[in-house]
């Protein structure tokens, strides 16, 4: 063994290694929204951060089952869910992967049993504010990305995963005013927050290109889904990580969502039909602001 040599200040190694914390709801959502920005950033050497919201417990059965099937088992879907999102996280490149697992509450429709109590969308938020809190303070973020008010497509637990980030936010806010210097006062300076959006043009194009491929009949993202093109702040181009996203959103096979999303991102050989291969954001304190045109090629002020 040689000897050691002299100590070399290298100010790379102490550097802080830039955080991108994505929040969602449940188990196959960090693949169809989010993938390539995951992949891409990991690639480019920020810490990445996945937090799930949800047990996915109200997803398929592992044949098909629906929630009310008589052989529909909400925690044997959770433990299939959960083995699917780690594979998925693996082909994402993600550092951290938080499973908070509160119980899935479903997508109400006019038959449905109201969700229980004690699910996601309906428990106390406080608690998992403290949590979520805890989290933040932890990973302290750069960048944060969750949905907006809506959850993007009105999924009462994409609405919960919302607020509770903004909560979370307002609580670490508040203790950097009451507490100056402590904890919380630091932690978080900076950091920004992204929706994610999808564009009426990009909209048009991933339906048109779905139809062409597949039918009349087939599903395509509603179009309450997109908003105007103006709206968009950022555009993430995710196309050196499509084949990521595609092995993410295979890992979830049990899910027919999961399935048709994955159907049409494979389709043909042009996916430019498909609404090219990026993903889309609002910068929170930009919503509605009007800013026509402006468009940030990665998360605004971090290196991308």
């Amino acid at each position: 063994m040689s000897p050691a040599g002299p100590a070399v200040s290298d100010d790379r190694a102490v550097a802080k290694v830039p955080v991108l914390m994505v929040v969602h709801a449940h188990p196959d959502d960090e693949a169809s929204q989010t993938g390539g920005t995951l992949a891409r950033y990991a690639a480019a050497g920020w810490r990445t951060v996945l937090i799930t919201c949800t047990d996915g417990g109200q997803g398929d059965g592992p044949h098909g089952e629906k929630p009310g099937h008589p052989r529909h088992d909400p925690q044997q879907v959770a433990a299939l869910r959960s083995r699917e999102l780690d594979l998925a996280a693996v082909a994402l490149g993600v550092h951290d992967l938080v499973k908070l697992g509160y119980p899935d509450s479903g997508m109400p429709d006019g038959n449905a049993i109201p969700p229980r109590a004690d699910t996601f969308s309906r428990r106390p938020i406080m608690p998992m504010v403290t949590r979520l809190v805890r989290l933040m303070r932890h990973y302290q973020p750069d960048v944060i990305v969750t949905y907006p008010s809506n959850g993007l497509s009105g999924h009462p637990d994409h609405i919960r995963t919302h607020n509770l980030v903004h909560a979370a936010l307002r609580n670490v806010a508040a203790d950097a005013v009451d507490d100056p210097g402590g904890q919380g006062s630091s932690t978080l300076k900076g950091t920004k927050l992204y929706y994610i959006a999808m564009s009426k043009t990009r909209l048009r194009a991933v339906r048109a290109g779905a139809r062409a491929a597949f039918g009349e009949n087939t599903w395509v993202p509603p179009e309450e889904m997109a908003i105007d093109d103006s709206e968009i702040t950022t555009v993430i181009d995710v196309a050196p990580y499509w084949g990521n996203k595609v092995r993410a959103l295979s890992a979830h096979a049990s899910q027919s969502d999961a399935a048709a999303v994955l159907q049409m991102l494979c389709a043909g050989a042009n996916l430019a039909d498909f609404g090219e291969r990026v993903e889309e954001y609002v910068r929170a304190e930009d919503m509605g602001s009007g800013r026509t045109g402006f468009v940030e090629d990665g998360f605004a002020g971090n290196g991308q």
